[in-house]
């Protein structure tokens, strides 16, 4: 405040000297706008010196700011210097990890190019077991499938299959059946139904008789491509969908009874029939096997097969008989249902 009085005073000074002789001739109202001068000119003095005070005070404040920021540091962990290096370090892996997948990214096209660089499979190649090659966890680690049709049951045949699975695609099945079929059993429906002929060489026609028997076995072969595993990794043989082109050879023998008139004694006499028939069968089936906790297997199926039928000394296939018959020939629909245990 004195510096600021003792600017006024000298400026007021310097206002008296220059003003000439005649300085009584100014009047009052010149004397009070040099007084609203002199107070403006002050005030901005003291502005003026405000303002420096507040530029004075601030490089302490600076300082104190500079110095916490210090103190901060100073209780890090690590130090900046730690930090850029830690920085650069996960720079330089980035850029192999970079490296690395393109260089991944190039093997698999030349892999894809050249499939002969494809490893084998276990199933294909038993000893890349070995080197620690193995199936996926979802294919059941199997190879055979032995199956059972509990349908045929009640025809009177037993039919047991060995299904051996050749790679994740595809499998050879192999089918032995053995048939004894009587109106005693359980085959009393299917053998009941049966509507035979045998050839009367005395009547020279085919006559019918009552069959009463029907035994005999049989085999099949069929090839089972498995239709999934292309398109999704879950599915193999023996699993999912399958399509099958399929073989099979019956021989039978078919016995029964016919009651034939004896002109000499007038009466009916009892006569047994006896026929044996080859069945050969070919067709296609299409299918869906479940394997069930990698232990046990349910094949449900359906197609269509041309079934030839023929007899011991016939020429020729039989013609005109009923779908039902067991010496039917011409082309039929086949479904059935499969039950199995997997090994």
């Amino acid at each position: 405040m004195k510096r600021i009085q003792t600017i006024a005073v000298c400026l007021l000074a310097t206002l008296l000297n220059v003003l000439p002789v005649n300085a009584q001739l100014i009047n009052e109202g010149d004397v009070n706008a040099i007084d609203l001068k002199l107070d403006l000119a002050e005030t901005k003095l003291e502005l003026l010196d405000s303002k420096i005070r507040l530029w004075e005070d601030k490089p302490a404040a600076l300082e104190l700011q500079l110095t916490d920021i210090e103190e901060q540091i100073g209780q890090l962990k690590f130090s900046p210097e730690q930090f850029n290096e830690k920085f650069l370090l996960l720079d330089s892996m980035l850029l192999v990890q970079h490296e690395m997948m393109e260089g991944q990214q190039a093997l698999m096209e030349s892999i894809r190019e050249r499939p002969e660089l494809i490893p084998p499979s276990p199933e294909e190649n038993p000893s890349a077991a070995s080197f620690g090659i193995s199936q996926p966890k979802d294919i059941p680690p199997s190879k055979y499938v032995v199956s059972i049709y509990p349908i045929r049951i009640f025809e009177g045949t037993m039919q047991l299959s060995l299904e051996w699975v050749l790679n994740r695609g595809n499998a050879i099945e192999i089918s032995a059946m053995t048939t004894y079929a009587a109106k005693e059993g359980v085959a009393n429906y299917y053998v009941s139904n049966q509507r035979l002929e045998y050839y009367n060489a005395d009547l020279d026609s085919y006559v019918p008789y009552d069959s009463e028997n029907i035994s005999g076995f049989g085999t099949s072969l069929a090839w089972r491509n498995y239709l999934l595993p292309r398109t999704k990794s879950q599915y193999a043989a023996p699993r999912g969908a399958y399509a099958a082109p399929t073989i099979m050879y019956r021989r039978l023998r078919l016995s029964g009874f016919d009651y034939v008139y004896d002109e000499d004694t007038g009466t009916n006499e009892q006569v047994e029939v006896e026929q044996y028939l080859n069945i050969f069968t070919g067709g296609v089936m299409a299918g869906w096997q479940f394997v069930l906790w990698n232990a046990v297997s349910a094949d449900v199926y359906v197609g269509g097969v041309i079934r030839l039928s023929k007899y011991d000394g016939d020429s020729n296939f039989t013609k005109y008989k009923q779908v039902r018959n067991i010496d039917f020939s011409g082309v039929m629909p086949t479904f059935g249902l499969k039950i199995g245990i997997v090994k």
